[in-house]
């Protein structure tokens, strides 16, 4: 994409340089435009957002308490560093319970990495931790790689395929200005303004990918728009290990795939889990089944015995 094309301070060169306009014009009009950095330092000021770095290679949302960056995109509005400029902060009660729970040396898969938020905060705190990002979109991926490669992190593996009951190739649907809603439905991508693509990706299942690299993670994240449920169907091994389970439902995109919520509820607990959910204090409760009363769309599976530190810690709201 030419990122001259349109830009206002690369027209008001162009008619500086035909003599179109004089130096005092050229200048008058930048500096006019230049006035808007100071309203950043209004809008940044008591935000996680410790600074936004402009370079001719890119810009970049840098977080203050988790010491990444992630690239800005022209296209994709809805991303994750945008939620953190525009809101100055992102999921932090998930953030900090997901750094809390990872030990350095563990396994974290990131299902659904899209921009790679938890992949590259976790990646950060822990420099010996293996992480594996899944994402099937390649324009994704591409960003997702920029990510990591710009935080200079050497402990984040990207597959670019797509997690399943099944290995297959599928078609995901796809809006370039709302990347995160990729999903195999309707789920969310009609919000932005572009044009929704279908694209063939290939897919897989948890326990074959752990198989194949003889992994058994500590920790996973599942957020793949509607597909939870064919998620942990596709991970019978590699639940039996009892891993953390941090994981998005939302009712609207799973009845797209035919399941509700509850539905993972019970397919967890034949594993021993239980859900919890954050409360607005930050603190861990219990959340035996999804209502229309549930406002909460990230649930935390826990096995009661095998996480029962955890369980006690942030049910009794220890390290806020």
């Amino acid at each position: 994409m030419d990122t001259n094309a349109n830009n206002r301070f690369a027209l008001a060169k162009e008619q500086f340089t035909a003599d179109e306009i004089d130096k005092f014009q050229y200048a008058k009009y930048l500096n006019s435009q230049h006035l808007a950095l100071f309203d950043y330092q209004v809008l940044l000021a008591g935000t996680d957002v410790a600074s936004i770095q402009i370079s001719a290679d890119g810009v970049v949302v840098n977080s203050a308490s988790h010491g990444i960056g992630m690239l800005l995109d022209t296209i994709d509005m809805h991303a994750t560093p945008y939620s953190l400029l525009d809101f100055g902060q992102y999921e932090v009660e998930e953030t900090r319970f997901l750094k809390s729970v990872l030990k350095d040396g563990e396994v974290f898969l990131d299902v659904g990495a899209n921009l790679g938020w938890y992949s590259l905060v976790l990646g950060k705190q822990y420099p010996n931790a293996r992480i594996v990002a899944f994402e099937p979109i390649p324009s994704t991926v591409a960003k997702l790689e920029r990510n990591i490669a710009f935080n200079q992190l050497s402990n984040i593996e990207v597959q670019a395929v797509g997690l399943f009951n099944s290995q297959d190739n599928l078609d995901f649907l796809f809006a370039p200005d709302v990347s995160g809603a990729t999903s195999l439905k309707v789920a969310g991508q009609s919000r932005g303004n572009t044009a929704i693509e279908r694209v063939q990706c290939p897919t897989t299942t948890l326990d074959l990918f752990c198989a194949s690299r003889e992994l058994q993670p500590s920790l996973l994240k599942i957020d793949v728009e509607g597909a939870e449920l064919m998620v942990v169907q596709g991970a019978d091994q590699v639940l039996q290990g009892l891993p953390v389970v941090l994981m998005e439902l939302l009712r609207k995109w799973s009845n797209a795939f035919d399941y509700h919520p509850n539905d993972v509820f019970a397919l967890m607990a034949r594993y021993g889990y239980q859900a919890w959910v954050f409360t607005a204090s930050g603190q861990l409760e219990r959340c035996a089944e999804v209502t229309d009363d549930t406002v909460q769309t990230n649930f935390v599976f826990l096995h009661n015995d095998k996480h029962a530190p955890i369980i006690q810690q942030w049910a009794a709201g220890a390290e806020r």
